[in-house]
């Protein structure tokens, strides 16, 4: 527990409360506005923690921030609003609520007091390490992909201590049949991970609420619920998780503001996880990279080992995880841009691939010799199976039948889209409706058109439109040749 004696002599002179005065003199940069939780500028890395101080007698939750300035020095103060960086002030946003006082801190109290003491905090080496350990020692993998699963996992929990220094961030899907040990892998990661949470049992509205408010890295698991497009739970999920893999990524909702009820956007950005049997439909699962997990084997000694027996251990590597965060931020930012690193990728690959991939040759550097390699070799093997993956989801059968439709010069409604596509695959659409498709649709930006003698169709969609789904997506919808069909199909009528 913190005890903050007199809160006023944490400050620093470079942060202030700007005056209402003062905001009304001048426009805002965006650029100068920053999450709070985590961000990542030349002159200064910075990283927020929840910690529990007393007030009035009692126990309450308070933010603190932790500054890294790229002269090395280091400061701990309450969250203010505003940081002056050499003349120009950057605005903490959005502002979060007192945190709960059984939030958990991630970073002990005196690890924090030794970094602000400027002990020597522990090399990449030896912290990626640390990280790499727990989680072999806890998780089972194919014998033949075990090193490189190990160190892609490793390396996206280092990562959700840095994203805020990238444009987008790769998901992880964990699938693999019951029993497999994916549960087992999100409770590896709810330790590891930068301000995890769970959000199996949360509904849409306090999920993007708290990402907006709170950030940190979502652990979704039984992930099964966004493959049912009939709940407008559902709906809202499935958008956000598409919104937020970028930087920027934004969940609209109309919310009651006074007498008005107007749109607001919540930050939905940053590093998430899913878990499920069955798969992820094709649009979120193109934003993961995808780990399969196998049972282990019976006698497998990791079965029978529990996570909380060492609870010192998993503190330390937390603590030594916040420290690297702080202590690396301008090099973070240079990362961001070196492509160098995965020359054979592009487009969706690249943009998933290149976090890592550019971590592992910064890591490789200082001392986790070959793991570039390794990820390199993991990447390519990943990208592969997936392009050699036949087995599509709904979202690719709703795809194809609109695409055969604009091919042949049709125009047809939710409700003829989805008649076909139950042709096409009867189980699988058994219980959807035509709302159901309009959504799913609606979330590769494909609305229905205004209504044409009380029908809504899709009398709007573009074979160019479809061939950007094709490539973004990686769903074969047969676009090579769509433009030259809808001409000749235009003309026949």
């Amino acid at each position: 527990m913190d005890a903050d004696a007199n809160e006023e002599d944490l400050r620093s002179p470079q942060v202030k409360t700007m005056a209402s005065s003062d905001a009304e003199s001048f426009e805002v940069d965006p650029g100068c506005i920053v999450r709070p939780e985590r961000f990542i500028l030349p002159e200064v890395s910075g990283l927020t923690v929840p910690t529990v101080t007393i007030r009035d007698g009692k126990p309450a939750g308070q933010w603190k921030l932790y500054l890294r300035w790229a002269n090395g020095q280091r400061e701990e103060m309450p969250l203010p609003q505003t940081i002056t960086i050499g003349g120009k002030v950057a605005f903490l946003h959005p502002s979060p609520s007192p945190p709960s006082i059984t939030m958990p801190c991630g970073w002990s109290a005196d690890a924090r007091r030794r970094w602000l003491a400027s002990k020597l905090a522990k090399s990449p080496q030896e912290v990626f390490e640390e990280v790499r350990e727990r989680i072999d020692y806890y998780l089972d993998f194919p014998i033949d992909q075990a090193e490189r699963i190990t160190a892609t996992l490793a390396t996206w929990v280092l990562l959700t201590y840095c994203y805020s220094a990238w444009p987008a961030v790769p998901y992880l899907h964990f699938g693999g049949a019951k029993g497999s040990g994916k549960t087992t892998a999100f409770q590896v990661l709810e330790r590891l991970a930068f301000r995890a949470f769970s959000a199996s049992s949360l509904t849409a509205a306090v999920m993007y609420r708290t990402l907006h408010s709170q950030g940190g890295t979502l652990l979704f698991d039984e992930a099964e619920r966004l493959g049912t497009p009939n709940r407008a739970a559902a709906g809202e999920l499935y958008a956000m998780l598409l919104a937020g893999y970028k930087r920027g990524g934004r969940a609209m909702r109309i919310e009651q503001i006074g007498k008005s009820r107007l749109p607001v956007a919540f930050d939905v950005f940053g590093p998430k996880a899913f878990a499920c049997i069955a798969g992820l439909p094709p649009a979120l699962a193109s934003r993961c990279i995808s780990i399969i997990m196998l049972r282990a084997a019976p006698n497998s000694p990791k079965l029978r080992r529990r996570l909380d027996q060492e609870p010192e251990r998993w503190q330390q590597v937390r603590d030594d995880l916040h420290a690297l965060a702080l202590e690396n931020g301008s090099e973070w930012l240079a990362l961001a841009e070196r492509d160098g690193v995965c020359p054979d990728l592009s487009g969706r690959a690249y943009e998933l691939w290149q976090p890592l991939l550019a971590l592992a040759a910064w890591l490789d550097s200082r001392g986790v010799n070959g793991l570039l390699h390794v990820m390199q070799q993991h990447a390519q093997q990943t990208i592969d199976a997936a392009a050699d993956d036949d087995t599509f989801g709904p979202d690719a059968v709703l795809l194809r039948v609109l695409a055969d439709a604009v091919r042949a010069g049709e125009r047809l409604s939710a409700a003829d889209l989805l008649t076909k596509a139950q042709e096409r695959e009867a189980s699988t659409f058994r219980a959807w409706t035509p709302q159901g498709v309009a959504q799913r649709l609606r979330s590769y930006g494909i609305p229905p058109t205004t209504k044409v003698n009380g029908r809504r169709e899709y009398r709007d969609v573009t074979p160019e439109h479809l061939r950007q789904i094709q490539i973004v997506h990686g769903i074969d919808l047969g676009c090579d040749d769509l433009v030259g069909n809808v001409e000749v199909a235009g003309q026949e009528r």
